[in-house]
């Protein structure tokens, strides 16, 4: 419990500290809608119906409009839901077969109802109505929708498509085409050189090793050679020391002659100095002789 009271720390009012707040920098974002290139041929407001299940639902309620493209000339019609902004309408007004027939609805005046393959979400065939506050407001929206469709007649094909749009999507699938096989040229082109670059790589590595084995092939040459100047060094030694063992030998044998030389004079000497002792003990016993026959006669 000591412990537990001297290990509290009652809180410190903090009264140093930079309260400033940080100064954030917000830019401005451009919102584009896709409305940016088109002027207003109509607009009203309306609530759309969609026929889902066998009955209809409303899909929202706010300005539904019909979008004159500047450069195009093509009218679409539009209709976002004025609370969150979803596009919950999005299509070409295109007057053929079945598809964008503006008919009354349940006898009312006040509605409309159509079939188009709407692109709100996704390419679908779908089933609107549209509901006016007033029939005026319907009648004109039926004008307007009837006109759209006289001039997109003339600028659709027979599968809803632009005409120019077909010409240049297909120019555009040509130029796709075309930029796919640059790009397989250029692929296959990469792939020969690198094909050529490793064909080098490996030519030069032959080159090299080629070079390392007559370069090895030196080496040992010189080392061999190297070796038999070793080998001549060591036999010119070898043929040095044998001389000088012959001379040492042929010395010996020399100086051997000589020793029998002097040996042989000494044994002359000693034999002349022997004979002439015994001459001269000769001499001596003659003498010794003579005197005794003279002493005789005498």
């Amino acid at each position: 419990m000591e412990d537990d009271k001297n290990d509290y720390n009652p809180e410190e009012e903090v009264t140093t500290g930079n309260w400033n707040t940080p100064k954030i920098e917000l830019k401005e974002v451009e919102i584009r809608t896709g409305e940016e290139d088109e002027s207003l041929f109509w607009s009203g407001r309306s609530k759309l119906y969609r026929w889902v299940e066998g009955e209809w639902k409303e899909r929202g309620l706010g300005e539904s409009k019909l979008l004159l493209h500047k450069k195009k000339g093509i009218i679409r019609f539009l209709l976002r839901q004025e609370k969150t902004l979803k596009v919950v309408a999005n299509h070409y007004i295109y007057p053929n077969k079945s598809y964008c027939k503006l008919v009354p609805n349940a006898g009312s005046e006040k509605i409309y109802a159509w079939t188009v393959k709407d692109f709100a979400e996704e390419p679908k065939i779908e089933q609107f109505a549209l509901k006016f506050n007033t029939a005026e407001a319907a009648k004109l929206f039926k004008q307007k929708f009837d006109e759209a469709g006289q001039v997109n007649l003339k600028l659709l094909d027979d599968n809803g498509q632009l005409k120019g749009k077909v010409a240049e999507e297909k120019e555009e699938v040509k130029k796709e085409e075309k930029k796919e096989e640059e790009k397989k040229e250029k692929e296959e082109e990469k792939k020969e050189e690198k094909k050529e670059e490793k064909e080098e790589e490996k030519k030069e590595e032959k080159e090299e090793v080629k070079k390392e084995e007559k370069e090895e092939v030196k080496k040992e040459e010189k080392e061999e050679v190297k070796k038999e100047e070793k080998e001549e060094v060591k036999k010119e030694e070898e043929k040095k020391e044998d001389k000088k063992e012959e001379k040492k030998e042929e010395e010996k044998k020399e100086d051997t002659k000589e020793e029998q030389k002097e040996e042989e004079k000494g044994e002359e000497k000693s034999k002349e100095d022997s004979k002439s002792g015994e001459q001269e003990k000769e001499k001596e016993k003659k003498k010794e002789e003579e005197e005794e026959n003279i002493k005789r006669e005498n």
